[in-house]
């Protein structure tokens, strides 16, 4: 998880520069197009995933004749079908994205745009491939590291283009560069470490046939996961206008980044779950749940509270001084509040990756999708409705209520595997002791004003009180190892 906190402050720190330097008609074109390429999402069919997991089994038993016939028939399936869905992208975008999106006067600009996502998305969903290929060798590390580097790759010279250009299609573009150089790299890495190839001589319609039943049922839910995994977006660019849409945008970035980083743990649940998964080993899946939604649930708990409560003096600072937008402008009032639900929902989609993971692996593919498909036509609801009761906030707010059915998700894979998650002591424990700190310090704000730059201390305070405490164990690990006095089991415990 740590590359991938590079990833999200690189994220947090370019996001307004971006709309300050695009500016936020060309911000909002952008957006319109990567919006609609996310529909787009199922690119792979799944069959990464389906490679993946029957791969792991392989490596499990060390069969490698098996690991070069799963690896090679799916690269004969996924290469012409990327190509197909990418032309898709390209010619259903041109045609339908003017139709749904507001962009009258900038047409020409937008279809381009789109063009240029079509290439990103064969270039990117390619190399998630063979970052597949790593994942299953457990390659964990490499993995982040190369997506961290990326990240500064993709963004540092992004912004420069953006401040020398304003052009969101020179953005675009670049973008899609970015993927292809990190598909070369993935390449490359497999070549010399796996000594896999495309290896199509070692395809074969036995590997398709043993695959199919799985890759089936996950391409039902790839396509139904990524239709609504912009849904908000999607329906906000029908309904909203370009400055509300950026407004959005903007506080979106901040939840998107922080659910993100539980994308980190995805594949080592399902990994890790599908080593038991052909046993009897109800106890280890348990223990894999258990043991990722402790770590978990504490910090995106933090982050929910700390946003909740000092959201008016990091959006202020944020935006005013990073940003350049003058304090009491729509962006420095709507942007902040806009926050607030965005990161409470992202909480519950993070959460959810963990459960979403495990039923995964333990070939629970249709109860997942069941949960994301009611999801989905909750949120199509919360954000119209929420929209028409309250503007750009109720549709954010609408749009939390359509969680619940993850939260759902996430109590009936902790029964199926018989895991605690939510309804431990641990989880009431923390939800207890977060709320007093935060409410605690949360009473500067009867003497100081909510932007006052002083705000920062107790914010300050509140992060890293708490991040101490969740990071107790490790760091007295490091203390007692740099300090030559080793600790106790209870003394750690404590």
């Amino acid at each position: 998880m740590a590359p991938l906190m590079v990833t999200a402050v690189t994220g947090f720190i370019s996001t307004p520069l971006f709309v300050r330097f695009l500016g936020t008609e060309n911000y909002a074109i952008w957006g319109y197009a990567l919006a609609f390429s996310a529909v787009f999402g199922f690119a792979d069919l799944g069959l990464g995933v389906a490679v993946g997991r029957y791969m792991s089994i392989a490596l499990g038993k060390g069969d490698q004749a098996a690991i070069k016939g799963y690896w090679g028939t799916g690269n004969l399936i996924i290469l012409p079908v990327l190509i197909v869905i990418a032309v898709a992208l390209a010619a259903f975008g041109c045609w339908l994205g003017p139709k749904w999106y507001n962009v009258a006067g900038k047409l020409v600009l937008f279809r381009f745009c789109v063009l240029a996502t079509a290439f990103e998305l064969l270039f990117s969903f390619y190399s998630q491939y063979w970052l597949i290929l790593s994942q299953a060798h457990l390659d964990f590390k490499f993995v982040g590291s190369l997506r961290a580097i990326m990240a500064m790759v993709r963004v540092v010279p992004a912004l420069v283009l953006a401040h020398l250009t304003h052009s969101p299609l020179i953005m675009a573009f670049w973008f899609s560069f970015a993927a292809l150089v990190e598909l070369i790299v993935f390449v490359r890495h497999g070549a010399r470490l796996y000594q896999l190839g495309l290896e199509f001589s070692s395809a074969s319609m036995a590997h398709v046939r043993e695959m199919a039943g799985f890759l089936g049922k996950n391409l039902v839910g790839m396509i139904s996961g990524n239709f609504f995994s912009q849904i908000d977006r999607n329906i906000l660019g029908r309904i909203a206008g370009n400055a509300d849409f950026s407004y959005y945008a903007v506080a979106g970035k901040v939840s998107s980044n922080l659910q993100g980083m539980s994308n980190s743990l995805m594949a080592p649940v399902f990994y890790n779950s599908s080593r038991v998964a052909s046993g009897d080993r109800r106890g280890a899946a348990a223990a894999v749940y258990n043991e990722t939604f402790r770590f978990v649930f504490g910090w995106y708990l933090l982050a929910a509270l700390w946003v909740a409560v000092w959201h008016p003096v990091f959006a202020h600072v944020w935006l005013v001084h990073t940003m350049g937008v003058a304090a009491g402008t729509p962006a420095a009032l709507v942007v902040g509040p806009l926050m607030v639900p965005l990161v409470v929902a992202c909480c519950f989609s993070a959460l959810a990756n963990i459960s979403a993971a495990q039923l995964s692996s333990l070939n629970r593919l249709g109860t997942n999708i069941g949960f994301n498909v009611s999801a989905g036509v909750m949120a199509i609801f919360g954000v119209w409705e929420g929209w028409q009761l309250g503007g750009i906030q109720g549709a954010a707010w609408g749009f939390v209520m359509s969680r619940l059915p993850l939260l759902a998700q996430d109590l009936y894979c902790a029964h199926f595997v018989g895991a605690s998650g939510w309804l431990s002591r641990q989880t009431v424990a923390m939800l207890a002791g977060q709320g007093v700190v935060a409410g605690a310090l949360a009473s500067f704000y009867i003497i100081l004003p909510p932007t006052s730059p002083w705000m920062l201390v107790p914010a300050a305070l509140h992060g890293g009180l708490v991040a101490a405490w969740l990071l107790r164990q490790p760091l007295s690990r490091w203390i007692a190892r740099w300090g030559g006095t080793p600790l106790s089991s209870s003394a750690i415990k404590l």
